[in-house]
Formats: C-alpha cells, structure tokens, sequence
C-alpha cells in the first residue's frame, strides 16, 4: 500500500532521500600528484584512474596550451588509456597575455567539482606547477588582503621611471598588471606602492617580530585553510638525483629524436604568423633571425609584451634552442658545421634547465608543503620511484606496480576507510586493486610524512626577482644570494643600459 505524502512530507522525503543519497554516495576524495618532472606522475595518475573511478586533472602551466606537445611532455592518447583528462590544450597560446594562477584555479574548481559531484568520480590533479596545486588545495593561498592605509602607501618609495614601476608590479602581482594600461602611472604607481607595502609586511617586520609573539606560531606565509578538509592529500613523487639526471638526460635525447625541433620550427610558423596579424612593427621584420632575436633577446626580457614571457612560450626548449632556430630550416645552413655546433649546444642546455628544474620543483615541495606547521596542513606522502626508473629489466612493470602504485593505492585506501567515506563503488577494478594491495599490507603503508619547522629567515614570502624573468625565491638567503650573484649583476647593467639606448632614442 503506498502513502501520499503532501505538504510538508514532501520536504521531509526530499531531506531523507538527500541523506540516504549521501550515504549511499560519499563525496570522493581529491587526490594531488606531484615531484620533479620525469618521475612518472602522470602515469601513477592514470594508473591510479583506471583501477579507481577516476578523472585525470592538468595542474602543469605549460601544458594548458595548445601547440608543442613533445616540449611540453603532454600525455598522448594511448597512455591516456581511455582516462579522462582535462585541462590539458584546451587554451590557445595568445591566453597566455592574460593566463595566470588565478584564471587557472577559475577555471579548475568547476571541474573539480563537477568530477566530484556529477560524475561522483576522484579527481587525480596531477602536474609539476605546485604553486598551481597549492592554489587548488588551499582556499588562501594568494588570498586578497585588506586594502592598506593611504599614509603607509606615501611612504612606500618606488622609481621614478614608469616603465620600471609596471616591470616590478608584473613581478609582485601579475593579475593587478595585466587589468593596468602600462601608460597609467596613477594607477600603475598606486598598484605598486600596494603590493610593495604587503611584501614589505611580510618580510620585514615579521622579520623583526620574536617567533614566540607570532599568534599560535603560524607563520603568515603559509596556507591554513585546506579547500577540501580530510578529503585530500598529496603524492610525492621523489628520485635519486643521479638517477633522475640520467633519465631526464635520456628522456630529452628521445624527444630530439621525435621531432623536437620540427615541432618549434612548425609552432613558431604559426606564432609568427598571428604575431604579423596584430603587430605591424612585427610585419617589417621580414627575416627570421631578426623576429627570433626580436622574441628571445627583447620581448622576453620586456615589461610590455608579457604574452611572449608567459603561458607556453616559458617552455624549456625556447630560449636554450634559440639561436639554432634562428637558422632558416631551407636554407642549408643548419647542416654546417656552426648549426651542428648550435644544435649540440642547444641540446645540452635544455638537459640542464631540465635538470635544474626538478631541484627547483623538489625544493617547492619541500618549502611549501613540508616546511610549515601541521596546523592547516594536508597529509603528504612520499614514494620513491628510484628503483623502479634504475630498472631496465623487462620486470620493470612488476617493480612500478610493486614499489609506487601498491603503495599509491594502499595510501588512497587508508586514507578513505579513515575518513570514513570508502566505498567499493570507488573502485571500477576489483580484482586488481585487491592484488596491489597484497603487494602492500598495512603494515607497509607509507608513513606521512613529518612536517618540519622554519627557520628564522625562511619566514619570508616567496620573493620574486624581476631583471631574471620573475624567478621566484622561498628563502630570503636565497633571494640576497642571487641579487649578489655575477648572473644577476649582469642582467641588471644589460637592462639598464638598454633603458638608456631608448631613453636617448625617446629624446
């Protein structure tokens, strides 16, 4: 016999229904994945999305862009294996002029919450960008502050010359530059004063403050306010370095042979070609060499074309191969002995900003995630991919299931049961999942890793140095010892003596 519900009963079963619903579908987890590049990341996550039902997320700058796949190390469609990605070329290049960490994190949340709560699928957010991944996890980090007292912005000095004001606030604050005509000086210095005086605040006089008066000893340079609580956690994704090395050395050898190069010469084509349509000084650089010296030597260091600083031009590749690519393809000349010379050069460089790149990458994590209180904090584990990348035996698939995705997914499990929202209907391969984890018994599960206390300098926010294309520094010592550096000094006499040269073509 059924019953009529009316009135009020209605909402009553709605609510229930609601309950029963959640309960019978638990909100899934949000899993981060990141480490140096070249440790396997994207392939744990889409191992890790076939055996769980799940949806690959891009958190790598570069690869939101369309064009340049080899460069970029985009996953091609068979390692995709039928797993759903997203955010992956889904931006034209042109973006890039005003693409930054908050379009990203715009535009990622809506699909992390759709992955979640219309496809009641785990997001796996995989890529080597950190601070991309830092915006994701965290709700405050790069939270906006409250706007600053007249008198403080008066006495903040800043430089006479405009140009030099909108260079240093794209440094500070890229999102404020790019909504500011670079000609407005009252908005432009205003901007600046605003985002120097924050800047000042956070070095300085936490700087000058004891540790122990710091409310609860929660340094302000961190991020406290986890955007999912309980329902996330990262994998950490580490190498030996001599390992590492060996096989990002190896991995760039492999993308020269699959058309590295064929792939810049094709992409530059076409960039040159909508460069022409909206530059007309651009149109009177008729030879190539001159628009590649135009792109690499001037709009990569200038503070008025950010679209050439920015989005997939900031690629490895770009800069190292520069003067090679500024040989015509035609013309013979990269045969010769100089372009074989070029060409070797060029290859070398590449591995080593490949290389230094996995530090820097390491390093974040380590700054970022693990430097820090455990307060506000997210569960962070670490697997070593080492044996696995060492081993060239043809048991190799058996040493990754083994030593990084049994852990992976006995970590997931845990996790889940803990929280209390697992549930089968998580995993769309039983079988496979129940035999990695007899590969890693509990006893065995990965411990968290231990998060570790900052020291005095190391309390600073993240500061950026203009002259040397916005290389961003955690560490104040850091950040003194490149301003010190011979590197640095050079660039900034380079810069300034171009400002003179137009100045003087100005008058």
């Amino acid at each position: 016999m059924l019953l009529e519900v009316t009135g009020s009963g209605r909402g009553l079963l709605r609510s229930l229904m609601s309950l029963s619903t959640y309960i019978l579908n638990p909100t899934p987890p949000v899993i981060a994945i990141g480490g140096p590049t070249g440790t396997g990341k994207s392939k744990l996550a889409v191992s890790l999305a076939s055996i769980f039902r799940g949806e690959v997320v891009n958190a790598d700058a570069v690869q939101l862009y369309e064009g340049l796949t080899i460069a970029t190390n985009k996953v091609s469609e068979s390692e995709a294996a039928g797993v759903p990605h997203h955010l992956i070329g889904c931006f034209p290049p042109a973006f890039a002029y005003c693409a930054d960490v908050h379009k990203y994190r715009a535009v990622c949340l809506p699909t992390i919450d759709k992955i979640r709560c219309e496809n009641q699928r785990i997001p796996f957010l995989v890529g080597g960008t950190h601070y991309y991944l830092e915006a994701i996890l965290w709700s405050d980090f790069l939270a906006s502050t409250d706007k600053p007292d007249s008198d403080d912005l008066d006495s903040i000095q800043i430089p006479t010359d405009l140009s030099e004001c909108y260079t240093q606030l794209q440094a500070l604050n890229s999102e404020v530059a790019s909504k500011l005509h670079p000609k407005d000086g009252r908005k432009v210095r205003r901007a600046l004063r605003e985002a120097l005086l924050h800047q000042s605040d956070s070095v300085n006089d936490f700087l000058s403050q004891p540790l122990e008066q710091n409310p609860h000893d929660h340094p302000p340079n961190r991020s406290y306010q986890p955007r999912y609580p309980n329902q996330s956690l990262f994998l950490w994704l580490d190498c030996d370095s001599t390992v590492l090395n060996e096989r990002l050395d190896a991995r760039v050898d492999q993308m020269i042979c699959s058309g590295l190069v064929a792939e810049f010469d094709r992409f530059l084509t076409d960039y040159f070609r909508e460069v022409d349509l909206r530059d007309e000084e651009a149109q009177s650089l008729v030879d190539r060499s001159h628009k590649l010296h135009r792109l690499f030597k001037e709009i990569y260091s200038s503070t008025q074309d950010p679209f050439a600083r920015r989005g997939i031009l900031q690629s490895i590749g770009f800069k190292e191969f520069a003067d090679y690519l500024a040989l015509s393809p035609n013309s013979g000349d990269r045969d010769t002995t100089r372009g074989q010379k070029l060409l070797a050069e060029a290859i070398e460089q590449v591995k080593l900003a490949t290389r230094q790149y996995a530090r820097r990458q390491v390093k974040w994590i380590v700054n970022r995630f693990l430097k820090r209180p455990q307060f506000g904090s997210i569960p962070v584990y670490r697997l070593d991919t080492t044996p696995t990348l060492y081993s060239t035996s043809p048991d190799s698939i058996d040493s990754w299931d083994r030593h990084v995705l049994a852990p992976a997914c006995r970590i997931l499990y845990e996790h889940m049961v803990k929280v209390g929202n697992w549930t089968d209907q998580f995993v769309s391969d039983l079988e496979r999942f129940r035999t990695l984890l007899g590969y890693c018994p509990s006893s065995d599960c990965p411990k968290q890793c231990d998060f570790k206390p900052l020291l005095k300098e190391e309390l600073a926010s993240p500061l950026v140095c203009a002259a040397c294309d916005n290389r961003v520094f955690v560490r104040l010592a850091d950040f003194e010892a490149h301003r010190r550096s011979r590197s640095h000094q050079k660039r900034v006499s380079k810069l300034r003596r171009r400002e003179q040269m137009q100045s003087v073509e100005c008058s």
